[in-house]
Parts: structure tokens; sequence; C-alpha cells
């Protein structure tokens, strides 16, 4: 009884202090204005190999992040999803397909970005990273997190190394799944990282 009850509040605890983070993350994105759309961008989202995943959640997901106001729209994008033959291909896939995808660059424990082929690693999906799971960032953000990283890729954003700032918030294009560098966790493009390449 007692070791619940203290699960039940350390949970409580963990939940306050996702909040609090992410409540600090939007009124930073609320400050910055929405550009007018210069490119667009159509995709289609599909799954390879064996996924645990759910398919239209992961669809609704995707949908809501690529148009949200914090995200790459404010770098003049677009996002316009179509049932097939999409400029970008946002895919769920199965540890093994992303590394088939492009065994030299690509890996089974990360996503990856391959030319149109933006593949979210399900394993990741479903369990997020040591490095948001270690200090209570939930599930959720890192979703938002991984998913703009590896469209950052499709939209000609290689990675960075460090926060702008000592313990500021991190690029999204700092690798977080495997660390945040003393970089406060976070889900969307800096202003610094609005720019497009080769659309």
């Amino acid at each position: 009884m007692l070791g619940g009850l203290v699960g039940l509040i350390v949970a409580a605890e963990v939940a306050r202090t996702d909040m609090e983070a992410q409540q600090k993350v939007d009124s930073y994105y609320v400050t910055v204005s929405k550009a007018e759309p210069q490119f667009v961008v159509t995709y289609d989202v599909s799954s390879r190999g064996t996924v645990r995943g759910d398919m239209d959640e992961f669809r609704r997901i995707v949908a809501e992040t690529l148009n949200d106001e914090r995200g790459w729209v404010r770098a003049g994008v677009k996002f316009e999803e179509v049932k097939s033959g999409g400029r970008m291909h946002v895919i769920l896939a199965e540890p093994k397909e992303v590394k088939a995808a492009s065994p030299t660059i690509c890996s089974d424990k990360l996503s990856c970005s391959v030319g149109s082929l933006v593949l979210l690693n399900d394993d990741r999906w479903m369990g997020g990273s040591d490095s948001y799971n270690e200090i209570g960032v939930s599930l959720e953000r890192y979703r938002l997190m991984v998913l703009n990283h590896e469209v950052g890729h499709f939209l000609g954003h290689g990675h960075i190394q460090s926060c702008e700032t000592e313990q500021g918030m991190a690029p999204v294009m700092l690798q977080q799944s495997t660390g945040l560098h003393g970089c406060e966790p976070n889900s969307w493009p800096l202003p610094s990282e609005l720019w497009v390449k080769g659309l």
C-alpha cells in the first residue's frame, strides 16, 4: 500500500515537472511570429516492417506536428498530406527497416532521414530515449522532438553539437535522443534554425 502511494506521488511530481518545462517552452514560442508559406511540401504516411505503434495515432501526430505554429511553419514551410506520391515520406519503421534504408548512414537504434524518407524508429516511438526518460520528459514531447529533428534533415539541416547558451534550450537539430549535453530538452526549431535549403 505504502509503495503504491509513493509511486503515485513520484509519478505526480514527474508529471508536474514535465508540465512546467513544457509551459516554459510554449511561452518561448508564443513570442515568435509565423512566417507566410514560401514552400509547400506534400507528404505521405506509411509503415515498414512490423510496428507496435498505432498508425492512426501516428498519422494524427505527424499532421498536427508538421503544421504546428511552433514548428517548421515558422520557416515558411506548409505541409500537405497526400495518400501517396508525396515529396516527403514519413514512415514508422521497424528498427531493422530503418537500418536497411541506408546501412552506412542509419542504425537500428535511432530514427533516420535519407533523401525523401523520414524514418521514425518504432522502438523509439513507443519507448522514447534514455536522455528524455531519465529526467521525466513525456513520451509525447519526445515524439514531437524526434519528428521535428528528422524533418529538419529533410529540409536541409545537419546536426548541431551544443546549445546556444549554457543550459539553454537544445536546438531541435541537436541529437537529443543520445544526450542533452547540458541543454534543456526542446521539441521545436529555435529561431536560429528557421531556414530551409534545397526545396
